[in-house]
């Protein structure tokens, strides 16, 4: 009886020990497949995120000019690459892919570009801005007549991309009629801009505010099949450059001692080495800022400067996305300057002239807005 018994509880336990054996297998092979499930789950989402990268970057690209395809980078383990191409005037599909492992996504885009000018500060220093002395800025419209110092505008803004801590240095009595525009996402603007000495006005409410986005800094590039020369103009001479070229290129390009230099109409012109204004010089057109755009290709530092005996004055916009522009003594702008940095001390002006915010070529920088998107 008790071997009966011995035999039944035994036979018993083989069934339990195998029932669990067959339930812990059965749950190990559910937790793999949830396991193997989840990691794939990660990974199909950060292809995803890969793929909407890359749509992100051809997005930034055209903003400062580029339409071309975005080769693979990598990113937190992944690759991702983009194609561009156009479906219409100012309007384009941008295919973005993100692959993580085995793991590819797609997405597709229309995106419409708007041109837009890079002058919309009298002063812009993407990295650095420097204004000391007793520097002004204001504003006035050539569209509408010409500047009137009895009756200057409120727009005079000055700006930077950077949001480290003292990227923007105000010194002296300076008289900034407009805002103070510093790096986009900036948690404290006020940390960025340094001001000692003097007394600084600021026109402008609130005096120093982040930008939405930073201003795209596209660089510049010689047009195929443009020749360059040295150019100096001195001496109380005059030197009109033909709009009917409508691009002109100079190595070089220094203007001194009481010389002019102008256009009889709307020119581009593009230095490829140094910039010098001094000595009482006059460059632009004075009835049309807008006349004359300079596009600094090099890092040479641009100046323009007074001599003891007048001003220079420079009517127009002057583009330096890789240099340092320094204005100083009672040298006038009336228009716009935006470069890599910027310094403007003693009694330099700036009159940003309105008109060159409405100007979209040569600079090639765009907005983008997203009409649509989808996973095909």
């Amino acid at each position: 009886m008790r071997r009966n018994e011995s035999s039944f509880f035994l036979v018993t336990a083989l069934i339990l020990l195998t029932a669990m054996l067959a339930f812990g297998a059965t749950t190990l092979t559910r937790s793999t497949t949830d396991l193997y499930g989840s990691s794939r789950s990660v990974a199909t989402h950060r292809a995803f995120h890969l793929a909407e990268a890359a749509v992100d970057a051809v997005m930034t690209n055209i903003q400062g000019g580029q339409f071309d395809n975005l080769l693979i980078a990598q990113m937190t383990g992944g690759n991702y690459w983009a194609t561009v191409d156009p479906v219409a005037a100012l309007t384009y599909r941008i295919h973005g892919h993100g692959l993580l492992g085995s793991d590819q996504r797609d997405l597709e885009a229309i995106v419409r570009v708007t041109p837009h000018s890079v002058f919309d500060f009298a002063l812009f220093g993407s990295e650095h801005l420097i204004v000391s002395g007793e520097a002004i800025t204001d504003s006035f419209d050539s569209g509408v007549g010409a500047y009137d110092p009895d009756a200057p505008g409120n727009n005079g803004d000055i700006g930077t991309n950077s949001t480290a801590s003292g990227s923007v240095n105000v010194s002296g009595t300076i008289a900034i009629n407009g805002q103070i525009a510093v790096g986009a996402e900036t948690g404290d603007p006020s940390t960025v801009v340094v001001i000692s000495g003097g007394s600084a006005l600021i026109t402008g409410q609130p005096p120093i505010v982040p930008q939405s986005t930073p201003l795209a800094m596209p660089q510049v590039t010689v047009p195929d099949g443009l020749s360059c020369t040295d150019l100096s103009v001195t001496g109380n001479t005059t030197l009109l450059l033909p709009s009917a070229l409508g691009q002109h290129c100079f190595n070089n390009l220094t203007v001194s001692g009481g010389a002019t230099l102008t256009a009889d109409g709307p020119v581009t012109v593009y230095v490829t080495g140094a910039f010098t204004a001094s000595g009482n010089t006059v460059i632009g057109v004075a009835s049309d800022p807008s006349a004359m755009i300079i596009l600094l290709v090099s890092s040479q530092q641009a100046t323009i400067e007074s001599s003891l005996t007048g001003s220079s004055a420079f009517y127009g916009g002057l583009y330096a996305p890789s240099a340092t522009i320094t204005i100083d003594g009672n040298a006038q702008v009336f228009g716009s300057v935006v470069a890599q940095g910027v310094t403007i001390s003693g009694d330099a002006q700036v009159h940003y002239d309105e008109a060159l915010g409405e100007l979209t070529d040569p600079i090639g920088r765009y907005d983008t807005t997203l009409l649509s998107w989808y996973e095909p």
